[in-house]
């Protein structure tokens, strides 16, 4: 009777310990420095509407760590320019999925418009359905829209990876590991269900504990 108590009191602490895992909030990649900082130097970004060199994107690579997770928010250190011409206006930054070192298919499509100038951390959160798999590398794209004028900032913490920059509609142009663009993707870890051994564990304790009395 002990050893049966022992085995059903693991076992619902096993599976209830794995219920609550599911939500863990991780931080995916991160190369900001302390305090959320970044470089003050970077690549232009443009939407189709400025007439300089018009619809500019830039791209960088991450790699997710040894735990799948669920994506829950992108931020990105950008500058906006000001005064003469004021390049605030839409934003898309987009997850794509890596086909041979290029940006690939795109996964998910966060919005957002900047109204400030100067340099700022933008956040665009997610609604965490989207799965990273562990291990896996993906880009994150800041596509430029409308009017909008400005940049996406390096890291200032010494990151290095591949980068990538497209004039649209032309394809991106993969540049050598270099500094990556200041970047943090947050998540939830993605923790599996009990397994199949604890699920028949405890409907066997349990059995036999009601047989018993």
């Amino acid at each position: 009777m002990r050893i049966q108590r022992t085995l059903l009191t693991l076992g619902v602490a096993l599976a209830a310990g794995a219920a609550c895992g599911r939500s863990d909030a991780a931080v995916i990649f991160n190369n900001l420095g302390p305090g959320d900082s970044f470089s003050a130097s970077g690549r232009i970004v443009q939407g189709p509407s400025v007439g300089t060199i018009g619809d500019v994107n830039q791209g960088s690579t991450f790699t997710v760590g040894p735990a799948d997770a669920y994506l829950t928010s992108v931020s990105l250190g950008v500058s906006v320019n000001s005064s003469p011409s004021v390049g605030t206006g839409p934003i898309d930054v987009k997850i794509a999925a890596d086909a041979g070192g290029s940006p690939g298919a795109i996964l998910r499509t966060l919005s957002t418009s900047l109204g400030s100038t100067g340099d700022q951390l933008v956040t665009l959160p997610d609604d965490g359905s989207l799965l990273l798999s562990a291990g896996a590398t993906y880009w994150v794209l800041m596509d430029g829209e409308g009017d909008f004028d400005g940049s996406w900032r390096f890291n200032d913490t010494g990151d290095i990876g591949v980068t990538a920059g497209q004039s649209e509609p032309n394809p991106w142009n993969v540049r050598p590991p270099e500094e990556r663009y200041a970047l943090r993707v947050d998540g939830r870890v993605a923790v599996p269900e009990p397994t199949a051994v604890v699920l028949a564990l405890l409907g066997a304790v349990a059995a036999g504990t009601t047989r018993r009395r």
